[in-house]
This record gives structure tokens, sequence and C-alpha cells, in this order.
């Protein structure tokens, strides 16, 4: 109990007033707190909060996504992939966990793992538009337009009526010399 009270002082500083009362009420209300930090680009709050919230829940997945996210935008990649890969570990088939394991690689370049784990990543749910699209950008931003090709054609036969998905296939097909017309 003491342990809880040493992390209400230090949430004190990070949260508003009206946060601090829903927290009281709902402690898993931390990791929508994160979240909503990290949408606003607040991410040092928002790696303070996963970070408490790790001593609090455990290794709860989204803590631990919002954890590797948080670093991964304060530019600490190589300690965001450590997490995430421990998260991946811990829940091998999260679908958003894989996905962002492959966002960070993908951040350090290294196109081979982050293949690898969008690849995971669609296994687990193929129903993840922005998974695809990634992995589409990936394989283009590698300079395999072949393959970019099939997985916007995977995408399509998931999601046939999604402009953007067709958009980007007819780009690809310009890009390998193909008229579409």
């Amino acid at each position: 109990m003491k342990e809880i009270k040493n992390y209400k002082e230090q949430l004190k500083s990070i949260l508003t007033k009206e946060e601090m009362g829903v927290f009281t009420n709902d402690r898993y209300s931390l990791v929508d707190f994160g979240y909503d930090y990290v949408d606003c680009g607040e991410f040092k709050k928002a790696f303070q909060l996963f970070s408490i919230g790790i001593r609090l829940n455990g290794n709860d997945p989204d803590i631990l996504n919002g954890l590797g996210i948080s670093l991964c935008e304060l530019g600490r990649l190589r300690a965001s992939v450590l997490i995430l890969e421990k998260a991946t570990e811990l829940y091998p088939d999260d679908a958003v966990i894989l996905a962002n394991l492959a966002g960070v690689y993908w951040e350090l370049g290294d196109y081979e793992s982050s293949l690898f784990y969008y690849s995971k990543s669609l296994a687990a749910d193929p129903k993840l538009a922005e998974t695809h699209f990634n992995l589409i950008n990936l394989y283009c931003e590698a300079g395999d337009l072949f393959l970019a090709y099939i997985a916007c054609l995977n995408f399509l036969n998931i999601d046939p009526d999604n402009e953007s998905a067709i958009e980007l296939r007819d780009d690809i097909l310009l890009n390998l010399g193909i008229s579409i017309f």
C-alpha cells in the first residue's frame, strides 16, 4: 500500500486534478491517459505514466505496448525494441504489439525484422488496415515493388472497396511501368 501512495505522489506531478480523480476510482485509467499523452505528442509524460503502470499493473500488454511506443517516440529505439520484444514473448499473438515492434525495426532500418513482424501481425489479425499499409510502404521503401503490389492485392482481397489501397495499387503499377488504362 505504501508503494501505491508513493506512485500517487508521482502521478500528481504528471496528471491533472481531473485525471487524478479518475485514476483514484480506476487504476487502469492510467493506460488511457498514457495513450492520450502519446496522441498529443507528450511522450515523456506518456513514458512516465507507462513506467508507473508497469509497477502497478505488472506486465499488462497495453502498458508494455505504450511503454515501447513512448520510448520509440523519445528516440530510444533500442530500449523500445527490448520492451516490445518482451511483450511479444508474453503475448505472441497480439497483432498491435507485433506491428509496433515492426515499426521500430523499420525506424532502425532493419527491414528484414520489420517485414517479419508485420507478417506475424497480419497472421494474428489480417484485418488491421494500418499494418497492411505499413507493410506495403515498407516494401516500396525497400525497392521491392512487386511484393508491395502483392501485399496490396492481399489487402484488397480483405477490403476490396478501400479507396486508399486502390490508389496505392495503381501507383505501384505505374511505378512498375504497367499502364492501368
